[in-house]
């Protein structure tokens, strides 16, 4: 009789992200714009010129100081959310330009 695996590719994919932190770096860093977007919807995206990520800060650069004095009071909400939907404590600290 064959193996049987009983993990789906989130899973395995989980797994082998949390093993290779080089891998891993470079995943999250290209997976974060999509999150964000997805995130925030179009509306905040529109607004959205450019997200950086590395080493756990996350720059989010936007083109209205109005949204980006009313994200800046959720700064909380907004790591805690984006690390929930990448599955991993990634985001540590958000800064706005």
């Amino acid at each position: 009789m064959g193996r049987h695996n009983d993990k789906n590719i989130k899973e395995v994919l989980g797994e082998y992200l949390s093993t290779n932190k080089r891998i891993s770096k470079g995943y999250y860093t290209s997976h974060i714009d999509e999150v964000w977007r997805q995130m925030m919807g179009p509306t905040i995206s529109d607004y959205t010129t450019k997200l950086n990520f590395k080493d756990g800060l996350l720059r989010i650069y936007l083109n209205s100081s109005t949204l980006k004095k009313e994200l800046s009071m959720s700064k909380d909400k907004i790591i805690r959310m984006l690390n929930e939907a990448l599955g991993h404590e990634v985001v540590q600290e958000v800064e706005l330009y």
